[in-house]
């Protein structure tokens, strides 16, 4: 079940503004992921990267500040990244994807993946067991996850991971 477009701008600040205004949306508190991604070659980069999702759903839009010279740069094509959908089993559905052509453009251990396929199409599937309280209201109706969202007024930062 497709759940998140994700869109990567270049001014975080305008680009919500803009998001906000355009869609209506309101937005959950910022958060500075910090973490070790790697790109279709295996390339590693530390990353801080600051991010929101709007308020409310069933669907929500995902918006970061682009980090340039990474995977997670605004892409040439526009704002446009990805779109995100619920798996059942993310190890399954990494073997499957790259059946299918879709092989991994982004990837950070344990369940971050982001896989680019026909068409420059991008693709996340997201963990269904991955416990994530800031976006419990986006989960579907029978994950044991579903609920009021937790959120925080002051930006969190996750720890980085090393693979």
């Amino acid at each position: 079940m497709i759940w998140h477009v994700g869109l990567a701008v270049p001014d975080l600040e305008q680009g919500l503004t803009e998001m906000g205004q355009l869609f209506d949306l309101t937005w959950r508190p910022l958060v500075t992921r910090s973490m070790t991604i790697k790109d279709e070659h295996g390339q590693s980069y530390d990353v801080d990267c600051q991010v929101t999702f709007s308020l409310g759903g069933p669907f929500a839009v995902e918006v970061w500040q682009g980090i340039p010279g990474t995977p997670l740069a605004v892409p040439e094509t526009g704002w446009l990244h990805h779109l995100g959908y619920w798996v059942e089993d993310h190890a399954a559905e990494k073997d499957r994807l790259g059946a299918l052509g879709y092989p991994p453009m982004l990837a950070s251990d344990p369940t971050l993946l982001i896989s680019r396929g026909p068409g420059n199409l991008r693709v996340e599937p997201c963990d269904l067991q991955r416990d994530q309280p800031y976006l419990y209201d986006l989960y579907p109706p029978d994950s044991q996850y579903v609920g009021d969202p937790v959120l925080r007024s002051a930006t969190a930062t996750a720890k980085r991971s090393h693979s």
